[in-house]
């Protein structure tokens, strides 16, 4: 026999149940439509990406540096005639004398004299 009062408990208990998965609902709704804002956003990020990625390579290419070091920096290569001999004092207390400074010193010579350089 049910009575009254546990016919009330049940009817409040089915409308506490039904709001909440109403509230439910409307939660997983709106969860679901940032989600896909959120991807759309990130193909948008994606693509401008790929563009800025473009241009990046564009604007760092060697050909496009090497012709602004020429037009606005005055750079040339450097000339073997710039070179010289490395000066082991300037790091350390001792003067040493390295067979590759002078293996590169010859080295040099030979360039200079074979280019007719003195």
């Amino acid at each position: 026999m049910i009575t009254k009062r546990s016919s009330l408990f049940f009817a409040l208990l089915i409308c506490a149940f039904g709001a909440w998965l109403f509230y439910l609902k409307y939660t997983v709704v709106s969860i679901e439509d940032r989600i896909r804002s959120a991807k759309k956003e990130i193909a948008v990020e994606k693509k401008n990406h790929h563009i800025l990625k473009a241009e990046w390579k564009a604007l760092t290419s060697p050909e496009r540096i090497q012709q602004l070091t020429v037009k606005y920096l005055n750079m040339r290569q450097i000339e073997p005639t710039q070179l010289r001999e490395f000066d082991p004092s300037i790091f350390h207390s001792e003067k040493k004398k390295y067979k590759e400074t002078k293996k590169l010193s010859k080295l040099i010579d030979e360039i200079l004299s074979s280019k007719g350089v003195d």
